[in-house]
């Protein structure tokens, strides 16, 4: 995914003086030379705000997202930096200041369901903001957008995409992400996403040789969807379906035999992985 082009932002002459802009970035997919070069060199004077302050998790804040005001003479620069592609996450238009946005988004790191169950939540990839973007259209606790003139997150396909916000109140309250257990199951697929990637990374770092760590996540994503499509339910087989689909590609259950084997693993016959294995071994005694 390219981010060599800045959003097409476009002020009516009555916002030109009352809207910031700041870059949405997560520092763990820079190298340190590019952080260095983005707060000594592009950011306004200490114009960077984190979104995650966790004094007993310091990597968090040190790897985590980050409001930053760069400078407009350096916006060039800023897209030529090494690692940007997967860093650079969003730009928002708000007049609030960088303080109160970085304060006001944080409480949405971390999303809440009915039963008080909470989970780290990475707002801005695009398939969580475009959801909360829904959900504060109908959730009226969900704040998120208040005081956000434009939310631009990068379409897959259609590049730089605006989420319009809500007004500035008079007063931003605190606040709490709560969704309800419909929204909480669409959301909180984001953390087993990333989960098996880093051990898939860990265990078969093959799998994604010459793959963007930004696009590891998506790839996942997706076989875990195709799993979900075939009717895999257990955790264990949807596993294996993701590792066998990243390993041999997406031919890999186009025959009618593996097909059955889904089937077949989708009605509990056994899992998957035993499925497979035997299918394997009587190849090899043939």
């Amino acid at each position: 995914m390219k981010t060599d082009t800045l959003p097409p932002w476009q002020r009516s002459s009555s916002e030109a003086s009352e809207i910031e802009r700041y870059a949405l970035i997560e520092l763990a997919h820079l190298p340190v030379a590019a952080r260095t070069t983005l707060f000594n060199e592009l950011v306004q004077d200490s114009q960077y705000w984190p979104l995650i302050k966790d004094e007993s998790q310091p990597h968090l804040q040190r790897e985590g997202p980050w409001v930053l005001q760069v400078r407009q003479d350096k916006l060039d620069k800023l897209l030529t930096l090494d690692g940007i592609v997967c860093a650079l996450q969003g730009w928002i238009e708000s007049q609030l200041t960088g303080t109160e946005l970085a304060s006001h988004l944080a409480p949405a790191m971390a999303v809440e369901n009915p039963q008080k169950q909470r989970s780290l939540l990475r707002l801005y990839l695009p398939d969580v903001i475009t959801q909360l973007h829904k959900d504060a259209l109908e959730n009226p606790t969900n704040a998120l957008f208040s005081g956000v003139t434009r939310w631009w997150y990068r379409d897959a396909t259609l590049g730089w995409t605006a989420l319009e916000g809500k007004a500035l109140p008079e007063s931003l309250p605190p606040w709490q992400l709560t969704v309800d257990e419909a929204r909480w199951q669409t959301l909180h697929g984001e953390p087993e996403v990333m989960q098996l990637t880093a051990e898939l990374v860990d265990f078969s770092p093959s799998l994604f040789e010459g793959i963007c760590l930004c696009e590891r996540p998506r790839q996942v994503a997706k076989a875990l969807m195709q799993a979900s499509n075939h009717g895999l339910t257990a955790i264990a087989d949807k596993r294996t379906f993701v590792y066998v689909q990243l390993s041999q590609g997406n031919d890999a259950w186009a025959s009618d035999d593996m097909q059955s084997l889904l089937q077949r693993a989708s009605g509990g016959e056994a899992t998957l992985a035993d499925l497979l294995t035997t299918t394997y071994q009587q190849a090899e005694e043939c």
